[in-house]
């Protein structure tokens, strides 16, 4: 009877505990700032997440160092990041799971480049300036843009990886302020030989509003039959009264004429073979003394020292691009490819076709004769039916001849003055033939040029309205 009591009062007393435990089952409790998160947690990835302080207790016991932290938030990416705390303790096995939701709730910058308002004749035809879009969190967006024209408006609209949306607007000023663009076909300076006929290369013209143009006035003067220079005025207007012209140069010729009563006793200052280290040298005397010469360039030297020949007023011709005999005087078709090559060199360089030419060894060379029967007498006729103006010279220093065999720098440039100051004539035009690839020409050019004004002589550069000088053809 007794030990049915124990049992019973043992019974009894492990049912009130077991009870006990159940009415006390401990609990995750999260709080931030003393507020008690029950929720999912929602911050903007520029701001630092906070982990929740955790806590839990049974029977005033705190259990809370028994709770364990399965998952981690990367504040910094957007995202859902689940954490979930968990306690084992006595008979409980307890689970609490939250979501931090890290998201991006600026929206992207727009910032437009150029004018705003803008000017455009209309909306459709505004020409964009640009626009970038930068997002704090995706970074540069500016390819996610969308365009969209209204009126007198235009809208830009960017969404960022977060949906979160920003337009701006463009307001355009409808007007047209703009003058129309004219473009020459072929050349703007045009050689013609007398009494050829003069052909319109034509033109294009554009503008930003008119889709076509008819007013077009061209205002061209030129005698055929005369030698001179001549221009043609090109002007476009369009229905806005914006105007803009343009001018071709034409430059009528006589390939025949050799003698020139009015450039009896000039010095031509020519050089060969150019441009090269001491171009700048004979650039410096000329300018000194406001001489213009008349340079024959090939491949050679920097396209500066051409553009500089240019640009101080001296005539820039052509002299074939590799000097090489043996490949220029191969055949017609070789020497042409030559000379076409120098002579796109030229053209980017100063915007302009040269026309003047001087063949490698003059047009009385003999070397030819080694590589091509004839072909001299065939060239000399088939540039001057292509426009060129060819000149050979009536004196020569021979800084590249006898000259250059003399033994010393002194000997060189004595030699030189004395084959100038004999060679020249007030009889006569005096085309003086001299390269720039020589230092002791170089030296010795200022005591030319000083002697030639002491004796009275002027200074010319070659034009295509200068009479030519041609040697006897040899072959």
């Amino acid at each position: 009877m007794k030990k049915s009591i124990v049992l019973l009062v043992l019974f009894l007393i492990f049912v009130l505990i077991f009870g006990l435990i159940l009415i006390n089952k401990p609990s995750i409790k999260l709080t931030i700032d003393n507020k008690e998160i029950n929720d999912d947690i929602t911050i903007s990835y520029d701001e630092s997440f906070v982990y929740p302080e955790v806590s839990s207790k049974i029977f005033n016991k705190d259990i809370s160092k028994k709770i364990k932290l399965d998952g981690k938030v990367d504040d910094k990416k957007v995202g859902t990041y689940k954490l979930t705390y968990k306690l084992k303790y006595l008979i409980y096995n307890i689970k609490k799971t939250i979501n931090v939701n890290i998201v991006d709730l600026k929206k992207p910058e727009i910032t437009l480049v150029g004018s705003n308002p803008g000017n455009s004749c209309s909306v459709q035809t505004y020409v964009e300036e640009g626009y970038t879009a930068i997002d704090e969190y995706d970074g540069d967006i500016t390819d996610k843009v969308t365009i969209r024209k209204e009126n007198d408006t235009i809208y830009y609209e960017v969404l960022d990886s977060s949906n979160n949306k920003n337009t701006i607007e463009r307001k355009i000023n409808i007007s047209d302020t703009e003058s129309p663009n004219i473009v020459l076909k072929g050349n703007q300076i045009v050689y013609l030989k007398i009494n050829d006929e003069y052909k319109e290369e034509g033109y294009t013209i554009t503008d930003n509003c008119d889709s076509e143009i008819t007013d077009i006035q061209i205002d061209n003067k030129i005698d055929n039959t005369k030698v001179g220079s001549y221009e043609i005025n090109y002007i476009v207007k369009d229905s806005s009264g914006n105007e803009k012209s343009i001018k071709r140069f034409v430059y009528v010729y006589d390939p025949e004429v050799t003698k020139n009563i009015e450039g009896v006793g000039t010095i031509y200052l020519t050089f060969d073979d150019g441009p090269s280290t001491y171009t700048s040298k004979i650039l410096d005397i000329l300018k000194q003394y406001n001489i213009k010469a008349t340079f024959f360039v090939t491949k050679n030297g920097k396209d500066e020292l051409i553009k500089r020949e240019y640009d101080e007023g001296h005539t820039v011709a052509l002299h074939t691009y590799t000097h090489d005999y043996k490949k220029v005087y191969s055949s017609v078709e070789n020497y042409f490819k030559d000379l076409d090559l120098v002579s796109s060199r030229v053209s980017k360089i100063i915007n302009e076709k040269a026309m003047i030419i001087r063949f490698p060894g003059g047009s009385s060379n003999t070397v030819s004769k080694n590589y091509s029967k004839g072909i001299m007498t065939t060239l000399t006729q088939e540039v001057t039916n292509r426009g060129y103006h060819y000149f050979d010279w009536t004196c020569s220093v021979e800084d590249a001849g006898s000259c250059a065999k003399k033994k010393n720098d002194n000997e060189k440039e004595g030699c030189i003055y004395n084959y100038f100051t004999k060679c020249l004539s007030k009889n006569k035009m005096n085309v003086v033939l001299m390269h720039d690839i020589k230092y002791y020409t170089a030296n010795k050019l200022e005591d030319m040029i000083k002697y030639a004004i002491e004796q009275g002589y002027t200074f010319e550069k070659i034009t295509m309205l200068t009479p030519s000088y041609h040697h006897k053809v040899n072959n």
